[in-house]
């Protein structure tokens, strides 16, 4: 009974021995492990294979690349001299990549542009609104085409100062922010084209139907139409915030690196509502050219009926013309790249400053050709009369 017993205590003794060795190497593994530190996603570049021998039936357990079990010498470590450290995974937002002296130097004369663009912007602005003389539906539009390049020079002013910050400090912009850009270079591109529509439709109808013009085209519906144009506008202009294909990887293949990324779904839509405005132009201003030389007579009639000086409002008719060419020159070059889904981003950008061009223009056109904004413009300084 005795040696039973003793049998039985060695028994448990060398259980409890191999228990608390198998313990003391877990513990070991565990204190270890958590002294590395090694991070999830690195394990994922180890390819690391353990060979077991015919003991462990062969099993194979992946866990440092080049260390190996072999069933002939017992264990082998074979590690590659170039095994890629553990590093952190690269930011969507390759920064190096693209500074340079010339991208910081286009930056620079978007900033430039965009102050003189929303500060020359917003003098006809300033003076169609103060001065009553000025309350018709022509300078009413062409208000209206002011404010959207104040907009412009804003929003080119807020993003150029962002990119520069950007560049000084190494941050990465997060998809709001950029998503945010995208948006108000959107919502300044379709106010602009929707408002040269209204302007140009108002020139047509003066010109061709100019015997109804005072009855049909009033102040009160100008006012309204500025209201549609700018509604209809922030509703194409936030279509990147509903755009979920292409969030935050704008540098993918298919998708355009503008803001936090368009997909080709949006760029379409963006294509179709701008190319309706252009058609509407491009025509209207035929309709105005058409009738300017078949109908010289009538037009001074016409004049006549109505009130107005002679020559003015053909004057203001070929001033229109003259922004609709700027505006193309302006924007077509970044809808163009829009059509190409292009994915270079310096490319994508480095057509943006014909856009801020096109608004800084626009004042220098108003002073030169009209002779009313620029006088009472001149008003805003010398006198309040």
């Amino acid at each position: 009974m005795r040696q039973v017993n003793l049998h039985t205590v060695a028994h448990g003794g060398a259980m409890m021995y191999r228990g608390s060795y198998v313990m003391a190497v877990l513990l070991g593994l565990l204190v270890t492990s958590s002294s590395v530190r090694v991070s999830p996603a690195c394990w994922s570049d180890l390819n690391v294979t353990n060979q077991v021998s015919d003991k462990a039936n062969n099993s194979t357990l992946r866990i440092l690349n080049g260390l190996s079990l072999d069933n002939s010498s017992g264990l082998r470590e074979d590690v590659t001299p170039d095994a890629p450290e553990c590093v952190e995974p690269p930011t969507s937002f390759p920064l190096q990549k693209y500074e340079s002296t010339w991208s910081l130097f286009f930056v620079g004369v978007a900033l430039c542009l965009g102050v003189w663009s929303a500060a020359a912007n917003s003098l006809p602005l300033a003076a169609i609104i103060k001065h009553e003389q000025l309350h018709t539906p022509a300078y009413i539009l062409m208000a209206n085409m002011a404010a959207g390049d104040v907009l412009t020079g804003i929003s080119f002013t807020i993003g150029s100062s962002g990119l520069m910050y950007v560049a000084a400090t190494d941050t990465v912009p997060s998809d709001f922010m950029l998503r945010l850009r995208s948006s108000s270079i959107l919502l300044s591109g379709m106010s602009s084209a929707y408002s040269l529509v209204a302007l140009t439709a108002e020139r047509y109808w003066f010109i061709v139907h100019g015997m109804s013009y005072v009855n049909n085209v009033t102040n009160g519906k100008c006012k309204v139409v500025i209201v549609f144009v700018w509604m209809w506008s922030l509703l194409l202009a936030v279509m990147p915030h509903v755009d979920s294909n292409c969030t935050g990887r704008r540098f993918e293949e298919g998708c355009v690196p503008l803001g936090s990324g368009l997909s080709s779904n949006i760029v379409i839509v963006v294509l179709v509502f701008v190319f309706i405005p252009m058609a509407a132009i491009f025509l209207l201003n035929l309709g105005i050219f058409w009738c300017l030389w078949k109908h010289m007579k009538a037009i001074a009639a016409q004049e006549a009926a109505v009130g107005a000086q002679p020559s003015v409002n053909r004057k203001s008719a070929i001033t229109i013309v003259i922004i609709t060419v700027v505006f193309l020159v302006g924007w077509m070059p970044i809808f163009v790249e829009l059509a190409r889904l292009s994915t270079n981003l310096l490319t994508v950008y480095g057509m943006m400053v014909f856009i801020i061009l096109n608004s800084a223009i626009n004042p220098i056109i108003y002073g030169f050709r009209l002779k009313e904004v620029r006088r009472y413009v001149a008003r805003l300084f010398v006198n309040n009369q």
